[in-house]
């Protein structure tokens, strides 16, 4: 019996309904995924970035705040400026002085005249940014061992100090090896704890006592058997479950660079080396 026009309009509009409620259903799927940002417009942020960008020499290269799909509930802000590293002081205070309810996290990227930049993150704080330490002394020092360099310096979840360089590096952070100590007492951390040096083509956490040996080792290396990549192990569990030194250098240089580990009096003699293709 043929269904009356009603009717057929109803089963129409129930299974539109269906592939609405799918589509609606995928969209939030898709934005939980993405971690799709709802802006949050508020006028006490709003203030919090003028009384910023009013520091002098501070740029505010970006600012948000939003909620995320699927709560939409969560509140998070956060800040991006560069400031000249004489102004660093004023950024901390300002910052700190602010009235704004929320907790705001930060990157802080620090220049100084000599074009090193160091990278600073906060996780979201109520008022003073939560770096783990006082920027100042840790980018003078490093701007005085290795000029030019671009690294962001964090306290780990571990505990370690970190210094970690934005770019390729690896020749050019030589000397933050041999004195990556001296930055870790710069930022008034715990004495003898370790320092991760690394980059895209380098790894080492250097131990106490061990940056001079780590950068003769690494000069060597690099001046007279090619090396263009060297990892050591950090700590961390390496998916194979053997902890290794890795490298990449010219096939004929391989029994030289065993050999030069090998004389190196660093913990790592123990360990294995496995070459990867350069």
């Amino acid at each position: 019996m043929p269904r009356s026009l009603g009717a057929r309009i109803g089963i129409g509009a129930a299974v539109a309904g269906v592939i609405a409620l799918g589509g609606a259903g995928v969209l939030l799927f898709g934005l939980t995924i993405d971690e799709t940002h709802f802006d949050r417009p508020s006028a006490e942020f709003d203030a919090l970035r003028t009384e910023i960008a009013t520091v002098d020499g501070v740029e505010v290269v970006g600012s948000e705040r939003w909620v995320e799909a699927p709560t939409f509930s969560d509140l998070s802000s956060s800040m991006s400026v560069t400031v000249r590293v004489d102004a660093v002081p004023d950024l901390l205070a300002r910052a700190c002085e602010s009235t704004y309810p929320d907790a705001v996290s930060w990157a802080i990227e620090v220049d100084t005249a000599a074009e090193t930049r160091v990278s600073l993150f906060s996780d979201a704080a109520h008022g003073c940014p939560a770096i783990g330490f006082d920027p100042t002394p840790v980018v003078a020092e490093i701007d005085r061992v290795a000029p030019g360099v671009q690294v962001q310096a964090a306290v780990m979840d571990n505990g370690m100090f970190s210094l970690f360089a934005m770019e390729n590096g690896f020749e050019e952070l030589v000397p933050l090896v041999a004195q990556a100590e001296t930055v870790r007492d710069a930022a008034e951390l715990a004495p003898g704890g370790a320092v991760e040096v690394a980059a895209t083509r380098l790894g080492v956490t250097v131990g106490p006592g061990e940056g001079p040996a780590y950068a003769a080792l690494l000069t060597r290396l690099i001046d007279d058997y090619g090396v263009t990549y060297f990892s050591a192990a950090s700590g961390g569990t390496p998916i194979d479950g053997v902890e290794k030194v890795q490298l990449a250098a010219p096939d004929r240089n391989h029994a030289a660079v065993e050999a030069a580990i090998a004389q190196s009096a660093l913990p790592l003699t123990a360990l294995p080396v496995a070459f990867l293709p350069e």
